[in-house]
């Protein structure tokens, strides 16, 4: 008896270390070399860092040997997984035959599939019902606090002195800061409204992560964390756990997106422009309305996108440094952009309009499953679908999907391979 207890033991342990792991490998520089933006900060695996290959390469070994213990398991997940997922990699292993750089989006195609194969793992039933969420808190509460003190006790490390003192801790950034807090204060206030631990522990813990957040000085992940925390308060409600709710949600937000055109037009004689939908929010967030210089590297982008529409350039080929594709935005800024700042226009450059079509797929399916989890765990459901909202919104202004092992790339697939999962545990009774 003592002898599978242990093994379970043992089998929980490493994937909360694997959860851990992926996340702060992923989120923690290689070197205390903060600085390094860019290229330098964005590239690595492009150019073949061999720490960071040795890091995942280790995790995917880990997920792969613990598939190899659990196959039965492993196979079933795989096989009510979102389809999308796996055809996006399929299909981005295919245009390493027409990418200009294969060797780079060879490694793209493994670090998606090692993902893919690491999302298995950590889902139930090889893992516990709820345990990916868990150790993701964990995780990125550890790296707030670590943020936090480095910021306070090493600001030569931790502070932007150039960005008014924003802190970035031990991340690459400011903004990747300002997600993990955002992260940790939506995955905190689930604690505090399901009371399973001590609520003063779970406020002062959401009160510390809406500090750090607020110190990161990251607009848009304030932004985005505020309507994350709106949508997860509202789903969670009984009012909407009929099955009906997100057909009924989608229809009024359609609805009302129809009525507020119409209204311009008829006020103004014509359509609106993305100026006049961004100008607002733009000017409440003391930013420009072009989203500083954001929408001319958009531009710039999209000229490219349109020389190979249909299939995209290859997944990952266009970012890749100096000397690249984008060698012709870099002439233009006189510097090296890491991404285009919009993840679905970079998706639609990299694997064009059937790679786009089938990332939405994803995205659709990702949506039912969250409203049919509803009815089994609405307060799960609902926290992955504000987290998901929550992507999809800030992707308008970053690019993190489908983006190696970037944070939203990762809580993306990790996500819809556990709530598939899910689902299929539950139909079984188990």
């Amino acid at each position: 008896m003592d002898g599978p207890a242990s093994a379970r033991r043992l089998d929980h342990f490493l994937i909360g270390a694997l959860v851990a792991l992926c996340f702060i490998c992923s989120l923690v520089p290689t070197t205390f070399q903060m600085g390094e933006l860019g290229p330098e900060a964005g590239h690595q695996i492009a150019e073949g860092s061999l720490l960071r290959q040795i890091q995942f390469g280790t995790i995917f070994l880990t997920a792969g040997w613990l598939a190899y213990r659990h196959p039965a398991e492993a196979l079933g997940i795989f096989r009510r997984m979102n389809p999308f997922l796996i055809l996006l990699l399929i299909y981005c292993a295919a245009s390493i035959a027409w990418s200009p750089a294969p060797n780079v989006t060879i490694k793209r195609v493994i670090l998606l599939g090692g993902l893919l194969l690491t999302g298995i793992v950590i889902s139930p039933p090889i893992a516990r019902p709820r345990q990916f969420s868990h150790a993701l808190l964990g995780t990125l509460s550890a790296l707030v606090v670590v943020s936090a003190f480095v910021a306070v006790a090493l600001p030569h490390i931790g502070v932007d002195l150039f960005l008014d003192g924003a802190w970035r801790g031990i991340m690459w950034q400011k903004n990747l800061l300002g997600a993990v807090a955002g992260l940790c204060v939506m995955l905190w206030l689930r604690e505090c409204m399901e009371r399973r631990l001590p609520l003063g522990r779970t406020v002062a813990a959401t009160l510390f992560s809406l500090f750090v957040l607020f110190m990161s000085k990251s607009t848009t992940s304030m932004v985005v964390t505020a309507v994350g925390i709106a949508i997860y308060l509202a789903l969670r409600q009984r009012w909407v756990r009929d099955s009906h709710a997100g057909l009924i949600a989608s229809l009024v937000g359609l609805s009302l997106l129809l009525a507020l055109t119409y209204v311009f037009y008829i006020a103004t004689g014509r359509l609106p422009t993305w100026q006049d939908v961004i100008a607002p929010i733009a000017t409440l967030l003391n930013k420009s309305p072009d989203l500083t210089g954001r929408t001319e590297i958009w531009r710039l982008v999209l000229v490219a996108a349109r020389e190979h529409l249909t299939f995209g350039i290859g997944y990952g080929a266009f970012w890749i440094g100096e000397g690249g594709p984008a060698q012709f935005i870099a002439d233009e800024f006189g510097w090296m952009p890491s991404h285009g700042h919009n993840g679905y226009i970079d998706l639609l450059n990299e694997i064009g309009i059937v790679g786009l079509a089938l990332f939405i797929g994803l995205l659709l399916w990702h949506m039912v499953s969250l409203f049919l989890l509803m009815r089994v765990d609405r307060d799960e459901a609902a926290l992955h679908l504000s987290i998901l909202v929550l992507m999809v919104i800030s992707n308008f202004s970053e690019s993190q999907f489908l983006r190696d092992v970037s944070l939203q790339n990762m809580v993306l697939i990790f996500s819809s391979i556990t709530v598939s999962a899910r689902l299929q545990f539950a139909r079984r009774g188990t």
